[in-house]
C-alpha cells in the first residue's frame, strides 16, 4: 500500500503547532529532496523532524528535538500504519509550553498515524496490456465498447484501427472482445503492467 498524494494535515497540542506533510518517494533521493523543500518552504518553524520508509532503507532525523522523540516515533508510526515508500516531514512552532520528552514522542507519533490514516492511499495491481486490430466498418462500435469496458484505451489509425487497453485480473479478454466484435477481432497480450487501484 502506498500514498497516492501528498497530504498535510495540522494538529496543535499545548499551543504548538504541529503540521505533518505526507509525500510517496519511490526513491531515498526523492525523499531527501522533499525535506528539503518543506524545510525551505517553513523557514520559522522550530523544527522539522522526519523520517522516511522505502523498502529496506528507514532513516530518521529529530531536527535538534531531544534524541529519540520525535523522528523515531515518525517512522515508527510509519511502520504501524502499512505504507512502505512514504516519506513524513512534522513541522512544529513551539508555543510556549514545553511537552517534556513523552509528551513528544506522543505529539510526533500521533500526529504522524493521524495524518497517515486520513491520507489518500492506493494498492498495487496486476493489469494486463493488450493489442487489438479491427476494419474501420467496425470502429464506432469497438471503440464505444472498449473505453466503457476496458482502461486507458488508445487507438492509432492506419490501414485498420489499432487500439490497445489495459485490464483487471478479473476480465476475460477473448471474450469481451469476442462478445465486442461479434468474432471478427481477437486480441493480441503484449504484457503485465503494474498500477495502483484507489482505496
Amino acid at each position: 500500500m502506498i500514498l497516492k498524494d501528498e497530504y498535510r494535515e495540522t494538529t496543535i497540542i499545548n499551543k504548538s503547532r504541529f503540521l505533518a506533510c505526507c509525500m510517496p518517494c519511490s526513491t531515498e533521493e526523492k525523499a531527501r529532496f522533499y525535506i528539503d523543500m518543506i524545510r525551505e518552504e517553513f523557514p520559522d518553524a522550530s523544527h522539522v523532524c522526519t523520517a522516511y520508509s522505502i523498502g529496506n532503507i528507514q532513516r530518521s532525523n529529530d531536527n535538534k528535538e531531544p534524541a529519540g522523540t520525535a523522528g523515531i516515533p515518525i517512522l515508527e508510526s510509519i511502520k504501524k500504519s502499512g505504507l512502505d515508500q512514504v516519506c513524513v516531514c512534522v513541522v512544529r512552532w513551539f508555543g510556549g509550553i514545553k511537552l517534556g520528552a513523552g509528551g513528544l514522542v506522543r505529539a510526533y507519533g500521533g500526529c504522524t498515524a493521524d495524518a497517515l490514516a486520513h491520507a489518500p492511499k492506493a494498492v498495487e495491481v496486476q493489469h494486463s496490456l493488450w493489442e487489438v486490430r479491427y476494419p474501420y466498418t467496425l470502429s464506432g462500435a469497438m471503440e464505444s465498447a472498449l473505453y466503457r469496458t476496458f482502461l486507458n484505451v488508445q487507438t492509432e489509425y492506419g490501414d485498420e484501427a489499432v487500439s490497445t487497453f489495459e485490464a483487471d485480473e478479473n476480465q476475460n479478454v477473448p471474450d469481451l472482445i469476442r462478445d465486442i466484435s461479434r468474432g471478427q477481432a481477437v486480441p493480441v497480450f503484449l504484457e503485465y503492467i503494474t498500477a495502483y487501484r484507489d482505496l
